[in-house]
């Protein structure tokens, strides 16, 4: 399996294992399906490596603790707890709908407090971070990569903050917050909680160890200042740098426009569900190479149902005229082959479909059982397909 790079533009090959992590939603709303692409991306790659017989260990963090949890609380007069559990478990049920394979692990950041807490230490005890009034950051200026080697404009950060906060550097990041306003914990600093960037290169450290991951990726907008400070800490105490590989999905628009609250115009994964399939969703994702953006509009969703509509009737027509239950499943090697090249989901359709189109002149049992064989690889339900 070859994967690109997002940083170096090469091609990575990854053989006998393959370990990576996906960076997971907060938990204070319904996700919308721009972060239900990074899931369907993964899972094609999660399920890809299980057809390789490669040893997989993927790592899919939940963010429970964090000051949009806490806001919302706040504002609808709850526990937070209550809000992370409701949308954790509309989270859930959406992956269950989507057919995604499970991880191997689902960390939560609620128990991981005390590892996190322990891995800040280790900044602070190597230089790379320093406490002021009970906060603790991590000093830039320390890490000799944070600019040169990824090439990061500074002035991007400058008079990012709501409030004028006292550290060394303005553009310092958090690694522990001082506060009284929601929950909070014990730590040799103070009651606080955690900062965001720290949760990742923890858990990161705690599933992989010192030696980094085969993939780390997720929505491209986590590339910087999210994945830049996870970088900054992980690899400032183990110094081996955190991954081999980032893999970054693309921004979905709406109707040729980002999608945002303040626009208004956010489509729910709950929401296209009630109108459209899971396989639809899907479709539409794996369409697209997932680097590039995809704009969703009508003509877009119509394309997809097509094609599982294509899928979806050859289905029912064979298992009408054979029972399928009979039939095992075939390794497609050249389907895999394509698969393999950058996780190039658009020219695996294009091959699905020219499949079938064959199929549909002339019914072969052997390209059959293939035929399904790449359904399940790019995870489409077959048990809704398949009505059984």
């Amino acid at each position: 399996m070859f994967i690109v790079d997002f940083y170096t533009k090469q091609k990575i090959e990854f053989k006998n294992k393959i370990e990576f992590y996906l960076c997971g939603p907060t938990v204070y709303d319904y996700p919308h399906i721009g972060n239900l692409r990074s899931v369907v991306i993964f899972d094609v790659l999660h399920r890809l490596a299980k057809a390789n017989k490669q040893k997989v260990i993927y790592v899919h963090n939940i963010t429970d603790i964090d000051d949009k949890i806490i806001d919302r609380a706040l504002k609808e007069k709850v526990k937070e707890k209550e809000i992370s559990e409701k949308y954790l478990k509309d989270y859930l049920d959406l992956l269950e709908k989507m057919n995604i394979l499970e991880p191997t692990y689902l960390p939560k950041v609620s128990d991981n407090i005390k590892g996190m807490i322990n891995f800040i230490k280790k900044l602070l005890d190597l230089g790379y971070a320093y406490q002021i009034e009970g906060d603790v950051y991590f000093s830039i200026n320390k890490w000799e990569k944070y600019n040169s080697k990824l090439n990061i404009d500074m002035g991007e950060l400058i008079n990012k903050q709501s409030k004028i906060i006292i550290k060394k550097n303005q553009n310092d990041f958090a690694l522990w917050k001082k506060t009284k306003t929601g929950i909070n914990f014990d730590s040799p600093w103070s009651k606080g909680r955690p900062g965001w960037h720290t949760e990742c290169s923890y858990l990161i450290e705690k599933y992989f160890g010192s030696n980094g991951i085969d993939i780390h990726g997720g929505g491209i907008d986590l590339y910087f200042p999210h994945h830049v400070n996870e970088m900054a800490q992980y690899e400032a105490i183990h110094t081996n740098q955190l991954a081999k590989a980032w893999l970054y999905v693309g921004h979905i628009n709406f109707n040729n426009k980002k999608m945002s609250k303040s626009l208004g115009n956010i489509v729910y994964g709950r929401d296209f569900l009630k109108n459209h399939s899971a396989n639809v969703l899907r479709m539409l994702f794996l369409l697209s190479y997932y680097q590039k953006p995809i704009n969703v509009n009508e003509n877009v969703i119509k394309n997809a149902k097509i094609q599982m509509q294509k899928i979806f009737n050859f289905l029912e027509k064979v298992d009408k005229k054979f029972d399928t239950k009979k039939l095992n499943f075939l390794v497609d090697q050249n389907f895999i082959k394509i698969l393999e090249n950058d996780l190039d989901t658009p020219n695996s359709i294009s091959y699905l479909m020219l499949q079938l189109k064959n199929l549909n002149k002339k019914f072969d049992g052997t390209e059959y059982q293939k035929f399904i064989f790449n359904l399940k690889i790019l995870g489409f339900d077959l048990k809704y397909l398949m009505k059984k």
